[in-house]
């Protein structure tokens, strides 16, 4: 079929065995355990280029903090100078020297007018006004819980009174009940018209009253009531 001649024979027999040869080679080779790789001096390197960012960083942060120090004592001796007399620098965190406590000088609730009220902390002209209008209206106080029956003073704490007032029940201003009319009574806050008119009609049929209880059991009022307007009935 080939017309080769005895060295070409001889020529392509050795090629074809240094093919086979040649793949035998590379089945072998790929064939076999591959070798570990050594990776000590890279994790060696990057150790070491580690170390050197965190120094590179730390030496930026301890400058930053340098320059912030700087700063905060050039502001601070800028508004706190050098007090010569206390041989030291005044510093915002500086004890203050405590300043003489003054005595309070208490008013007297029912008896104060509204000039006067205005000195009192938390009172301006409107809620001193009202105070001495309700107090005139009752006829005193006769104790501090009812200056918050007034709209406008009612957040004002009891604490915050006794601190700043007195009170003296016995100046309290009473109705004689016997003999008010009918106007008289219901002047007063405790006392409306359909109270008043049943005064006047039970002392119209049955004379003078003489004790609340009477008072109570003429006219029906809660116990409530009367336990305020005891106060300021007058037999």
């Amino acid at each position: 079929m080939f017309n080769f001649s005895r060295g070409e024979w001889i020529a392509a027999t050795i090629l074809l065995l240094l093919i086979i040869l040649q793949l035998l080679f590379s089945v072998l080779y790929e064939a076999r355990p591959a070798k570990p790789v050594d990776f000590t001096e890279f994790k060696e390197l990057v150790v070491q280029l580690e170390a050197q960012r965190q120094f590179l960083e730390d030496s930026i942060e301890n400058a930053r903090k340098e320059k912030y120090a700087q700063s905060y004592q050039q502001n601070r001796k800028q508004y706190y100078p050098y007090d010569s007399s206390k041989n030291k620098k005044n510093t915002p965190f500086e004890k203050q020297e405590k300043k003489p406590q003054y005595e309070i000088v208490k008013l007297e609730i029912n008896l104060c007018d509204s000039l006067d009220v205005l000195a009192v902390p938390q009172f301006g002209a409107k809620r001193a006004q009202k105070l001495v209008e309700y107090r005139e209206k009752l006829g005193g106080f006769y104790t501090f819980e009812q200056v918050k029956e007034v709209f406008i003073l009612q957040n004002i704490e009891i604490d915050f009174l006794k601190k700043y007032f007195t009170l003296n029940p016995s100046v309290v201003r009473k109705i004689n009940i016997n003999t008010a009319p009918y106007k008289e009574l219901v002047a007063h806050p405790y006392i409306d018209s359909y109270l008043a008119k049943l005064i006047i009609n039970y002392r119209d049929k049955n004379g003078k009253f003489s004790s609340m209880e009477e008072v109570q059991e003429a006219t029906h009022a809660y116990q409530e009531l009367m336990e305020k307007l005891k106060y300021y009935i007058d037999f």
